[in-house]
Order: C-alpha cells, then sequence, then structure tokens
C-alpha cells in the first residue's frame, strides 16, 4: 500500500466484499430442498411380452415332379410367378400315352363283346329242360368261359383307367396356390419317373410360417411361471403373435402359435416354436428376418417402475426412494423383464415405496426432497438435450 493514499486497496475490497456475501448467505438460510417427481409403487396385474427373432417360411414346399417319362413339351408359367391351384404348369408329349389309351380302350370293348357271349351261350344252355339233352360238362365249361370272360373284362377295365391316369400324368398342374420356382428342366428336355424328374418347386405364402428360438432358460421360466399362476392369460384370451420389420414397422395381422418342438436343440441350446400368421397381400417373403412378439400374459400382482427410475452401480441395480421425513434412501432392486416403458422390479420394493422417476440428477442419498407425481414424459430440457 502506497503511503499518503487516500482510496481503499483492492486486497482490502475484495475481503470486504466475501464478508458482505457470507452474511446475505446467512440471511437467506440454506438452499430449499430439490422438486423431485415420484411414483408410487402399486402392484397390479400387468401385460408382459416376450420377443424373439423369428424367420419367415413357407407354409407349404411342394416339389413338382414328373410321373411319366416323355419329352416335355411347353411350359405355361412365368418363373416367379404367383400361380394359382389347378393352373396348367408342364405339358409332356401325350402321342403315345393317346395311343395307349386306345388300345385300353380296344381291349375293353373286346372283353365286354366275349363276355356279353358267354353269358348268352350259359343262358342258352340253362335254358333246355329235355333231360340229357345237354352234357353237364358243357354247362361247366360255358360257365367257365363267361367267369374267365368277366375277369377279362375287369382287366381290361383297369389297364383302361392306368391308361386314363398316365395320359393326365402329362398334364401337369399346380398342386397349390402359391409362387412357382424356376424350372428345373427346358422344353425339349426327357424326364423320367424314376430319375430327372424334377421339374420346380412350389411355395405357399398364405398362410406364412414364422419360427422362432426360445432359450432353455425362458422356455423353463416361461413354463413355471405359467404352472405357479405368476403368468397367466385373461379369460377369453389367448396367446397371440406380433411381428414387427427390421425398418421398425408393424406387421398388420396376428399370428398364433402352431407348433412346439418336443426337444432342446443341442447346437443353439433353443426350443423351436413356429407361428402361423395371414398373409393376404405377400407381404412377408421366406427368409426375412422379424421380431416376434409373444403377446397376451400378464402377470398378477407385479411391481413396475419407469426405466428412467432405474440406475446402475457396480453393486447392480438400484433406485431412489423417498424414506421417512422426506429423506432419499438408495434401494439396491431385483430386475425383471421389460413391461413397455416399465422394468419389473421383482425384489427390494414393496407396496407403499416413492420411487424418484424425475429429477435424478438433484438427488443422492440423505438430502430431503419436495415430491409431487411424476408425470410419465421427460422435462422439456431432457427432452431437448436428447435431440441435439
Amino acid at each position: 500500500m502506497l503511503s499518503g493514499s487516500s482510496k481503499t486497496p483492492w486486497f482490502l475490497a475484495a475481503l470486504l466484499g466475501l464478508i458482505t456475501l457470507q452474511a446475505d448467505a446467512q440471511q437467506q438460510g440454506p438452499p430449499p430442498p430439490p422438486q423431485v417427481g415420484i411414483v408410487t409403487v402399486t402392484p397390479a396385474a400387468i401385460p408382459v411380452n416376450f420377443e424373439y427373432v423369428g424367420v419367415a417360411q413357407p407354409s407349404q414346399i411342394v416339389e413338382v415332379r414328373a410321373r411319366v417319362q416323355g419329352y416335355l413339351e411347353s411350359r405355361q408359367f412365368e418363373e416367379g410367378a404367383l400361380v394359382n391351384e389347378g393352373e396348367p404348369l408342364f405339358t409332356i408329349d401325350p402321342r403315345s400315352f393317346d395311343a395307349d389309351l386306345q388300345i385300353a380302350q380296344a381291349r375293353t370293348e373286346q372283353a365286354e363283346t366275349r363276355l356279353k357271349l358267354a353269358t348268352q351261350d350259359v343262358a342258352r344252355l340253362q335254358s333246355v329242360n329235355v333231360p340229357g339233352a345237354i352234357a353237364a360238362s358243357d354247362v361247366d365249361a360255358a360257365m367257365a368261359e363267361q367267369a374267365a370272360a368277366a375277369a377279362a373284362l375287369r382287366l381290361a377295365k383297369a389297364e383302361h383307367a392306368k391308361a386314363e391316369l398316365e395320359m393326365s400324368y402329362t398334364k401337369i398342374n399346380a398342386p397349390i396356390t402359391g409362387y412357382v420356382d424356376k424350372a428345373e428342366l427346358e422344353t425339349g428336355s426327357l424326364v423320367e419317373p424314376n430319375r430327372n424328374n424334377m421339374l420346380t418347386r412350389m411355395r405357399k405364402l398364405d398362410p406364412l410360417y414364422v419360427s422362432f428360438g426360445v432359450s432353455e432358460r425362458d422356455f423353463l421360466t416361461w413354463r413355471n411361471s405359467t404352472a405357479s399362476g405368476e403368468l397367466a392369460l385373461p379369460e377369453g384370451k389367448d396367446v397371440e403373435l406380433e411381428l414387427t420389420l427390421l425398418d421398425g414397422s408393424s406387421y398388420a395381422h396376428h399370428g398364433t402359435v402352431d407348433y412346439q418342438s418336443s426337444v432342446v436343440d443341442l447346437q443353439t441350446g433353443a426350443v423351436e416354436m413356429r407361428g402361423t400368421f395371414p398373409n393376404p397381400d405377400f407381404a412377408l417373403k421366406p427368409g426375412q428376418f422379424l421380431k416376434v412378439s409373444v403377446t397376451g400374459y400378464v402377470r398378477a400382482n407385479a411391481i413396475a417402475v419407469p426405466q428412467r427410475a432405474v440406475g446402475q452401480s457396480p453393486q447392480g441395480p438400484y433406485v431412489f426412494v423417498i424414506g421417512p421425513e422426506n429423506k432419499v434412501e438408495l434401494r439396491s432392486v431385483t430386475l425383471g423383464q421389460w413391461a413397455g416403458e416399465n422394468w419389473l422390479i421383482e425384489g427390494g420394493l414393496a407396496a407403499g415405496d416413492r420411487v424418484i422417476a424425475e429429477g435424478l440428477i438433484k438427488v443422492q442419498p440423505g438430502i430431503e426432497v419436495v415430491s409431487s407425481p411424476y408425470a410419465g414424459a421427460p422435462p422439456a430440457d431432457t427432452a431437448s438435450q436428447a435431440k441435439s
């Protein structure tokens, strides 16, 4: 400090300012308790969904094969197109089969004529009433001829039916309504019934199957929880399957479980399950990966809190609860699965506990807070930060 100066030194001014601030703070008192949003724990029946990865599959795959030998005369479909049941696919040269059919028809007519004649002979011999006029051996021979002619007619008719059947095999029609693959053989190729007879495949896509694997652990938990009544289906409702595509869009139609494997796959450790889905617009294609949600179950007397209320530490998951005198307590919890925007809590909370779900950055164990019901939506500042 310079001698003779009439001005207050700077360090004395700073000291006086600090003393003034401390005095003002003492007059104002401690800061008010932070405001937090809470949810009060209330056990309730909560819908529970199980989610898995599934693969779409045709509900039918049919191999179209030739049943008779011959040359492919024509192909009447566009490869990869949708074909209705009964529509023509291939034609095998029918000329030799038509000739066989004509031969079988002629033999049938011959057999009919022979039987007619034999029947007349038997009737004529049996009409003679004069004793000794007709030898018994002649009657026996005529009746034997009649029986042989009847057998020959049956044989001719069977051969005729077989010829008609083989003739029909030259017209190969679609066995189902579905999409047809590429043709395995082109027009002019020789096909044989025992080899080289694969022509194409057809796939039925409406309805469509979606297969998914449930881990052995999930399967056992699912089964035991259902048996104990912890998981239940509301009266009058069944399990439903919902699909979500890879782009996040939801599939319009729900499905039902129609198959459950009786074994656990040794390679994947999962139980295969399958759902059937309507696919009238053929929006789903075989081979698509889909998220399968098993819906319909509810968990009785379940406790759930918003996912944002749960924190993680090296010691495990925890929540902040408001205890006596509105003091904050840290409570370790055991988590179950997700239920929409909530966590199911399997241990650590009880009915009536007040769990902090909003204003978490302002609290720590032991401080006093002022609470109000959680609105269920993130505060504006948090939402803006999430978008930035």
